[in-house]
């Protein structure tokens, strides 16, 4: 019998799994999310974390890796602090005390007496060139010329004073005011209190710098700390004032007439020079001072015989040299290397003064 022909005939392959078979897939499939879920908290954190840092680098730094990483992940939302600018050099600061940037006069109360003379005598220092005025405060014969509030200066407060105000006038015109005061050569504070003066040898008198019959004067005494407090309380004041710069003169022993009968009392074992150097290192730390030395005395150096020390040692940082008369042929190779010497110890200024003339060397 003939077989007909029934064309092809597809055939499929079908799978049929058993109840225990379907539930072991689907526990295979749900460790398998829980453990890519595992996966994704572990390492998605430092995934963000790099890639906001490198978004913010690219971003700040113009393409460049920041280079390191605080291994600390931040949110991708919170943007990374902005690097701190590196501060430009700033210039040096000039010296507070600049003697080459104008003129000094030493100017007379007389011409201060007013807040108005005083603005008239400052346009006429602008005019010729003058940049630092030089007042009288106190001088070598114990008068003040101001108004001092300072108890002991009561009694030399001089009748001539100039105006408080005077002071800022000065100022005003472009004019800095530098108070002149001279220290230990007083004779009139010791009689207010008799503690502060250089004494006669071991006796309760008065040590002179000359016989009584030919003008002899008392002088305050350097290791008397009474004495050196009357004069920082002069200082002091003054600097409230408004003057801003001080010029000393007579920060020094007595003369050398008869100083052998001079008693300071107890010196606890500190030479002249190391008092003076005391002395001077509060002074000029309450503000700039310059000092102001005769020229025999600088080129003594450490020999001399109203210092005890060069002015060097004595921390002198503004130094003014006073001379009576010109600079002789025999002291100018001296005085050229006194200057060479107290610049290389510590000397920033050194001025030579004659009468009113003040050269700067």
């Amino acid at each position: 019998m003939a077989r007909k022909n029934m064309g092809k005939v597809k055939r499929y392959r079908r799978s049929f799994y058993s109840g225990g078979q379907q539930l072991r897939r689907i526990l295979g499939a749900v460790l398998a999310l829980a453990a890519l879920f595992a996966a994704g908290w572990l390492i998605g954190p430092a995934v963000i974390d790099f890639g906001t840092s490198t978004w913010y680098s690219l971003k700040e730094g113009g393409g460049e890796s920041s280079g390191t990483s605080t291994g600390t992940s931040q949110p991708a939302s919170e943007p990374q602090a902005e690097p701190e600018a590196t501060p430009e050099p700033q210039p040096t600061p000039e010296p507070a005390i600049n003697p080459k940037d104008g003129g000094w006069a030493f100017v007379s109360i007389s011409g201060l007496s007013s807040a108005e003379q005083a603005a008239s005598t400052a346009q006429s220092l602008v005019a010729e060139g003058v940049r630092y005025a030089v007042v009288p405060c106190k001088d070598s014969q114990g008068y003040v010329y101001y108004q001092s509030g300072v108890a002991t200066a009561q009694s030399s407060i001089s009748a001539t004073t100039f105006d408080a105000a005077a002071v800022q006038a000065l100022k005003d015109a472009g004019v800095t005011p530098v108070a002149a005061i001279c220290a230990f050569q007083d004779p009139l504070a010791p009689y207010v209190d008799r503690s502060l003066a250089v004494r006669y040898q071991d006796t309760d008198y008065f040590w002179l710098d000359a016989a009584a019959d030919a003008g002899g004067k008392p002088w305050l005494n350097p290791y008397s700390d009474g004495a050196v407090s009357y004069i920082t309380s002069l200082i002091d004041e003054v600097r409230a004032m408004g003057f801003e710069q001080v010029w000393l003169t007579g920060v020094q022993f007595p003369t050398t007439a008869g100083r052998d009968k001079a008693n300071y009392g107890d010196t606890a074992g500190v030479t002249m020079g190391q008092r003076l150097a005391q002395v001077l290192e509060g002074w000029q730390a309450g503000g700039d001072c310059w000092v102001e030395y005769p020229l025999s005395e600088v080129l003594a150096g450490s020999d001399s015989q109203l210092l005890g020390a060069s002015c060097a040692e004595l921390g002198v940082k503004n130094l003014a040299i006073r001379v009576d008369e010109a600079v002789t042929e025999e002291q100018q190779p001296l005085l050229d290397a006194a200057v060479t010497e107290l610049k290389a110890g510590g000397v920033a200024n050194i001025a030579l003064v004659q009468g009113d003339s003040f050269t700067l060397l």
